[in-house]
């Protein structure tokens, strides 16, 4: 569509200064003609080049995913510490509550196991075994249909689809950091996109057209076999032209009639 706009705008730019031709191509309309089709042609043929370059430079960005890259690996970096402080600030609320149990249970007179959840590994083993239990039960029991007996069609409708069990902590967490991840490549493919498609355009269609919009012309309508066809003039401007002359020898003939009434007077 990038590409499909500036040809219009330069359509448009062709159409302004055909309207706006000076007296020299106004005098030879199949010229004048003649020069907008090259010029229109021309365009018209840069068309398919610019928009397959487009098309690579969209395929080039699809084709690999550069993790390497130093925009990407700043957004990873952070994407990470970010993670990292929650995960720490995720812990030392859990560290808090565990305390606050562990003093109310030495204070009604309860033993503290020694893999409990007073210490920090005690507290990740049970944090992960909680979310293990959790994920657990969280699965859907599905139950399934006793076996057909021979010479009877199974229904495949009949059997329960599994439903959608709800996403652990962990899983939501890495959802959440691929979705960050894609955001920030998304952000760099555009930007490349943004910059490098208009380049192209210039280059492919807009310098192209400049700089061999002279020499197209030249080799396509400075002919001998073309020469007459083109000069010829309208019939518009001959006519004009032959009132022009008439006017003249007008003009002359009084000037000449004037002259001879002076010579009269004087003798």
């Amino acid at each position: 569509r990038c590409v499909e706009l500036v040809h219009e705008e330069m359509q448009r730019i062709i159409q302004h200064c055909s309207n706006y031709s000076t007296q020299e191509l106004l005098r030879f309309p199949k010229l004048h003609d003649a020069i907008v089709e090259v010029v229109t042609s021309l365009l018209r043929r840069r068309l398919p080049i610019t928009n397959e370059m487009v098309h690579n430079l969209v395929a080039i960005e699809l084709a690999y995913i550069n993790t390497k890259h130093p925009d990407f690996a700043d957004a990873c970096g952070l994407i990470n510490n970010n993670i990292e402080e929650q995960r720490r600030n995720r812990l030392a609320r859990e560290m808090s509550s565990v305390g606050l149990r562990d003093k109310a249970s030495l204070g009604a007179g309860e033993t503290v196991p020694e893999s409990g959840t007073g210490n920090w590994r005690g507290m990740l083993k049970t944090s992960r075994t909680e979310e293990i239990l959790a994920e657990e039960k969280s699965k859907p029991v599905t139950v399934l249909p006793a076996s057909p007996q021979k010479g009877h069609a199974v229904n495949l409708l009949d059997v329960p689809v599994p439903v959608a069990r709800k996403l652990s902590a962990r899983e939501q967490r890495d959802c959440e950091v691929i979705e960050r991840l894609i955001k920030s490549y998304f952000l760099i493919v555009r930007k490349n996109i943004q910059d490098s498609v208009p380049k192209a355009v210039m280059h492919f269609l807009v310098n192209h057209v400049q700089d061999t919009l002279q020499s197209e012309l030249v080799g396509q309508l400075y002919k001998a076999l073309l020469l007459d066809d083109l000069l010829t003039e309208s019939e518009d401007m001959a006519q004009r032209r032959k009132e022009a002359a008439g006017m003249l020898q007008a003009l002359q003939r009084a000037s000449q009639i004037i002259a001879e009434i002076r010579e009269t007077h004087l003798w």
